[in-house]
This record gives C-alpha cells, structure tokens and sequence, in this order.
C-alpha cells in the first residue's frame, strides 16, 4: 500500500519525486585485487549539494565516476532517479548523463577552440539549439561566471586558471542539468580565486534547481558551499567490516566528529600516519 501511495504521489503534477535522484546501495569497487570501495551505501536527495572530502585514495573519484556509469560496480548498484544505472541500455546511459554537468579538475578546455567554442560545444554537439539562441546563452552563461563577452574569442592558453575553471563551470551549465558534480574545483588556485569560486557555486545552486556534488580536499569549500558532507577512509586501512564512510552530516558538526580521524583530516593533523609510515620504513 506505501508504494502504491509513493508511486501516486510522485505522478501527481508539480509534485518533487519522494524518492531520493541518487542512490548507491551496497556498492563496491575493486580493480584486479585492490578493493577501492566496499558495500557504500549512500542516498543523495533533489537540491543536495554534497562534498565528498578524504585523504587522496580513499575512493572519492571512483565513487563520483560510479553515480555517473564511468564506472561499473563490482557489486551492490547504482540508482539514478530510481533507475538502476547498470540495467539501462547504451543510448538510454548516453542520454541519462546529459543530465549531469562536470566541472573538471584542470577545466579540460579543449585549447584548438575559443572560449565560445568550448561553452558551445555541448549545445552544437548535441543540436538542440538554433545558432541564435546558442549565441545568447553562452553569452549569458559566460556573464554569469563574471567574464566579459571580450573573453569569448580568447583562447582558453591566454586565461589564467581561475577564468579556466570558470569557462569549465559555464560550459557545464549549458545544457540547463539537474546534477553538476565538481571534481576538486579549486585546486591550484590562490585563496581569493578558490573564494570566487565557492561563490560562484553558491550562485549556480541559487539560479538553478541543481543537485550538486563537489569532490574536493578543500575545507573551506566543504564547509562554505556544501549543505552536508560524506567522508571516506582509504579501505585498505579499515577492518574489513568497518564503514567505508566515516563521516555524513552537516559541516558545521566536522570540526566536533566523534571519530578523530574525522577532526585529524579538518585539521590537517598527521595522527597516528606518521607513526604507521615509520613503522612501514622499519
């Protein structure tokens, strides 16, 4: 009878689905013998934005390339918009990851094209729009991010990388998604330039009815944009049935985690890892 009433609910016009956009239940990764994620179990709801913070190995790309079907569990499953990503077909996946917008680490701007090119590109690649509107909205789109029109015929080797990442973020909007994940967007900028762009994500949220999820190693970030936070361990310095994720809550309980590999990490304290590498060293 519940799911009778969920499902009824969620046909009704103008109403938000009650189920969460995406799921990973009991999942896992392992490539050849190196188990990157065990039996991960997250929900994420419409309107989140999630940052996945950890120290570097602990399966945060691999996790964020596995809510998109870049890669494919080992076991367990990934539900999107209550789809299992690994019973759809090619073109069904194909046409699923429109939905999604990317934020690359290094903006992966392609350097033969200009700056209205890469903005474009999604937009001419997919023919979904008239030349005319597709003028008006990277025009739109690259005023948003705080770059003059001027900016459009440059290209991307003569911007610095805070315009870089903000080209990335405009061409990532184009396609108006309903997810935008941001893999580490502010490294390799300055504390002022990593603040624009916090806010720039704050404003995306604000404009569009976006589900975001940011991986990143920035607390300022984490702590700035994100309305909840996962933190993931390196599993092959867990138990092996200790939880992969040590940390979902809000950001501002971080600095105050039970575990203290939680409040090491926020902190940027070593702990007990220099013990372990002069143990390794011996």
């Amino acid at each position: 009878m519940t799911q009778e009433v969920d499902s009824l609910s969620e046909s009704l016009p103008g109403r938000i689905p009650s189920r969460p956009l995406i799921e990973s239940r009991q999942l896992s990764v392992n490539f050849h013998q190196n188990e990157v994620l065990k039996d991960v179990d997250v929900s994420i709801k419409r309107g989140q934005t999630i940052a996945v913070i950890g120290e570097s190995g602990c399966g945060k790309t691999v996790f964020m390339k596995s809510l998109v079907g870049l890669v494919k569990p080992t076991s367990g499953e990934v539900r999107f918009d209550g789809r299992n990503l690994q019973e759809i077909q090619f073109q069904e996946l194909t046409e699923t990851r429109r939905r999604f917008g990317f934020v690359f680490q290094n903006a992966a701007l392609f350097d033969s094209m200009s700056v209205f090119d890469n903005v474009a590109f999604p937009l001419v690649q997919q023919a979904v729009a008239p030349n005319e509107e597709i003028e008006e909205r990277v025009m739109r789109h690259l005023a948003e991010v705080g770059l003059p029109k001027e900016v459009a015929r440059r290209q991307p080797t003569q911007l610095s990388g805070g315009m870089r990442k903000r080209v990335g973020l405009a061409r990532a909007l184009i396609l108006r998604p309903e997810v935008v994940v941001y893999d580490e967007p502010t490294t390799g900028l300055d504390p002022i330039m990593s603040d624009v762009i916090n806010e720039l994500m704050l404003d995306t949220r604000r404009r569009y009815p976006v589900t975001s999820i940011i991986v990143t190693h920035d607390m300022r970030t984490a702590r700035k944009v994100a309305d909840r936070v996962l933190m993931f361990y390196p599993r092959h310095r867990l138990k092996p049935d200790d939880p992969q994720v040590i940390y979902d809550g809000p950001p501002s309980e971080l600095e105050h985690a039970e575990d203290r590999r939680v409040r090491q990490f926020v902190h940027g304290e070593a702990g007990e890892r220099i013990n372990e590498m002069l143990q390794a060293m011996a």
